[in-house]
């Protein structure tokens, strides 16, 4: 249940040929699904925990034990499936009876069960990871192996995608668009039809201070590694001259184009006394830890207490006609309130939710939500956390996004203001969720006292 599409890839081997529709966003050139990132989903493991349907009353309770599984399944996922089921069941008469059905990205085959359950008149299931192997089974379990058939084979257009097309930040993996321009009827109904992207800023002073010590830790460890092994071996670490030089990494970050309302500030002030400089390996070797903290997303459930704004939209969009450009290469304009002078907020902390209504031609029954904000129940998306170097002043913020160019699953985000701006890789790396949850509860124990 994710959105390894492969349209293409699923369609060669498949021998499926069939002439794209005349969608805005229709384009040939975009890049396909790699087999590393179909590798990230083709056990069933990857997607059993995402099913699981937990009380929404449970509390959250991460360990470091269960990190791991939780970057692919986080277990309390009972918002997502009772989106999905309730926009599906109520909205069966108008967009699924009679109907031909595209389940993208099918995984275990859910979404394609709960179609033709809705009355769906044939249902097509595309998954092009190893899992999807075991849809057939799941089909034939539901009694259901006349209406839904796995893609290997010549496919008609169809009235309906529905699809779990959805990633981190809203846009990593999400390749639904490509599925939509080729198999959607004209006037058809995708399912979710609109998506939103959030930001709100959030103040974060212990998780900073962590993430300062650990980098304080390794550079006080790389040192005594190197007065060791220098005593004992005469080796000696500032021989890495070439660490200087680090090779460019997986997801290069890309500046956002700057705006024309905007005009350019003079350059800030070098400091008069510019501290020593420290070994070139030892650089080199800090640089990559400063990277790991302030240069990937952070993806973890963000409690709301620590939030301090209300959000403001990055991107709002139609389903049935927002184009690849416009999901993957924008920038816009937000702007926080001023923090409190004693509480510098430190992170900008991103989500998104999901609205499906149907088209304007054919609009829904009842519209259902699906929303993974840090107010809402958890989902495995939990959110996306930018830690800042410079804390929040009130100033404009201009960001920015694109696909990363080398692995186009990932994205670039930048964020600037004024003088300064940072950049970020969100990949499928989660982690953070444990601080959070130390530094709301460390906060609450504050206004308790």
């Amino acid at each position: 249940m994710h959105v390894a599409l492969a349209i293409a890839a699923a369609s060669t081997r498949a021998s499926v040929e069939m002439a794209p529709s005349k969608s805005p966003g229709a384009s040939s050139d975009r890049p396909l699904p790699t087999d590393t990132y179909l590798s990230e989903y083709s056990k069933i493991f990857d997607h059993i925990g995402m099913l699981e349907a937990r009380s929404r009353s449970q509390p959250i309770s991460p360990t470091a034990a269960d990190a791991l599984h939780r970057s692919r399944t986080w277990p309390q996922d009972m918002q997502r499936m009772a989106a999905y089921h309730d926009a599906i069941k109520r909205n069966a008469a108008v967009h699924f009876k009679g109907k031909v059905v595209l389940d993208v990205g099918s995984g275990t085959g859910v979404l394609a069960i709960w179609a033709a359950q809705a009355g769906a008149r044939r249902v097509y299931a595309v998954e092009a990871s190893g899992v999807g192997a075991h849809i057939q089974t799941m089909v034939e379990a539901h009694g259901l192996a006349d209406t839904v058939t796995v893609l290997r084979e010549r496919v008609e257009q169809v009235d309906v995608i529905v699809s779990e097309w959805m990633g981190y930040f809203l846009l990593r993996e999400s390749m639904v668009l490509l599925a939509r321009d080729r198999w959607l009827k004209p006037g058809g109904v995708m399912y979710p039809s609109h998506a939103r992207l959030l930001l709100a800023p959030s103040a974060l002073p212990r998780f900073l201070l962590r993430r300062r010590e650990e980098i304080a830790s390794s550079m006080h460890a790389w040192e005594q590694l190197a007065a060791e092994l220098r005593s004992k071996y005469s080796l000696r670490l500032d021989a890495l001259q070439a660490s200087t030089r680090r090779p460019a990494p997986r997801t290069p970050l890309r500046p956002p184009r700057p705006p024309a309302a905007l005009a350019p500030l003079p350059p800030p002030r070098r400091p008069r006394r510019p501290p020593p400089s420290p070994p070139a390996s030892q650089a080199a070797y800090e640089r990559e830890h400063h990277e790991y903290a302030f240069s990937e997303a952070w993806q973890g459930i963000l409690p709301a207490s620590l939030l301090r704004d209300e959000p403001q939209v990055l991107l709002e969009a139609d389903m049935h006609s927002v184009t690849h450009a416009q999901f993957f290469d924008w920038q816009t304009e937000v702007q926080f309130a001023p923090p409190h002078a004693d509480e510098p907020q430190h992170g900008l902390c991103g989500w998104f939710d999901v609205r499906f209504c149907g088209s304007e031609s054919q609009p829904a029954h009842e519209c259902v939500e699906l929303d993974t904000s840090p107010e809402a129940p958890p989902t495995h998306w939990a959110q996306t956390t930018l830690l800042l170097e410079r804390p929040l002043d009130g100033s404009p913020l201009v960001v920015a996004l694109a696909q990363n160019s080398g692995f186009h699953h990932d994205l670039n985000v930048t964020v600037s203001s004024g003088a300064w701006s940072a950049s970020y890789a969100v990949t499928a790396d989660f982690r953070g969720g444990e601080d959070f949850l130390e530094d709301a509860e460390a906060e609450e124990g504050e206004e308790g006292a």
